[in-house]
């Protein structure tokens, strides 16, 4: 059984994947009242992809639900939540359980890592957009991969094995945190734009002007101390091609905006600054855009953090 915590658009993403490719599936919700409405509308996930929609049944429970261990679990809530939502399902977690998390930037998996030492910890890149119109409703607006690995550099588990690529399309990385930090740079060279001009991804480098270029250097500088590098081209020629191929998507931080949610901008730039500083590295513009980022989610009454 595979337990899935989380009821956002990603968490209802990979549920109702899972259940299609006959997967035994348990979604875990935040609350009580969250479940009376989940049961009321009929325990089921409206799914739809490329206008055309079905109805896929999904059984849920509570963090605290006493009669099933849990011996897979994929979190997918926001970064700012995985400790809480983890340390929720903690009694329940087995000794030689599998947690995947699916948390965007940097910063959360570690934490876990450390919190969780027992269990396996799998981090994940994921690159599918998806939304929610209205609660138990997701739209899979862009299919994407799902990179996948061990930190640790345990072998990949037998049952994301049996998980079929057709329904998910994973891929097993030797190096994930490679990976995480290629998305990490681009997460900090579009976000940041994308929530200070409120444009698509698509205007960034124009928003952003001479500065793009140099913040582009100070961030493959960053990967390159981490020994994620490639070389200054590459990673300018993959975050163009991000921006292109997503030229008019939203960013989930400038979505998170104007949902007037607490964005995840510490995991972000607010963990490439810190690291950078670890590091003895010098980032001006990174640090001057993180400030930037911090004075507008203040002045919009927003969380800076």
């Amino acid at each position: 059984m595979l337990h899935v915590l989380g009821g956002g658009s990603l968490g209802l993403l990979w549920a109702a994947r899972l259940a299609e490719a006959g997967a035994d599936v348990r979604l875990i919700l935040r609350d009580a009242q969250a479940l009376r409405a989940w049961k009321a509308a009929g325990s089921s996930i409206l799914f739809e992809q490329a206008g055309k929609r079905r109805r896929i049944a999904l059984q849920a429970q509570l963090a605290d639900d006493p009669t099933e261990p849990i011996d897979i679990l994929i979190l997918a809530t926001k970064a700012y939540s995985a400790q809480s939502a983890l340390q929720s399902v903690t009694q329940r977690l087995q000794q030689n359980a599998s947690i995947l998390l699916l948390q965007n930037g940097m910063g959360s998996q570690q934490a876990a890592s450390r919190a969780f030492a027992q269990q396996q910890v799998l981090y994940a890149s994921v690159t599918d957009g998806a939304w929610m119109p209205a609660p138990q409703h997701v739209i899979w607006a862009g299919q994407g991969q799902t990179q996948i690995g061990d930190p640790r550099g345990a072998d990949c588990p037998q049952w994301l094995a049996h998980i079929d690529q057709q329904n998910i399309n994973w891929q097993w990385q030797t190096d994930i945190l490679a990976v995480l930090w290629q998305k990490l740079a681009v997460n900090c060279a579009i976000n940041p734009y994308t929530a200070l001009y409120d444009c698509d991804n698509g205007q960034v480098p124009t928003r952003a002007g001479a500065q793009f270029l140099r913040l582009i250097d100070e961030l493959h500088s960053l990967l390159e101390r981490q020994g994620a590098g490639g070389t200054r081209a590459d990673l300018g020629k993959y975050i163009d091609q991000v921006i292109t191929r997503t030229a008019a998507n939203s960013s989930s931080m400038r979505q998170d905006i104007h949902a007037r949610r607490r964005t995840e901008i510490s995991y972000i730039t607010g963990y490439a600054c810190e690291v950078a500083r670890q590091a003895g590295l010098v980032t001006p513009v990174l640090d001057q855009l993180h400030g930037a980022l911090k004075t507008h989610l203040a002045t919009l009454g927003l969380p800076p953090d």
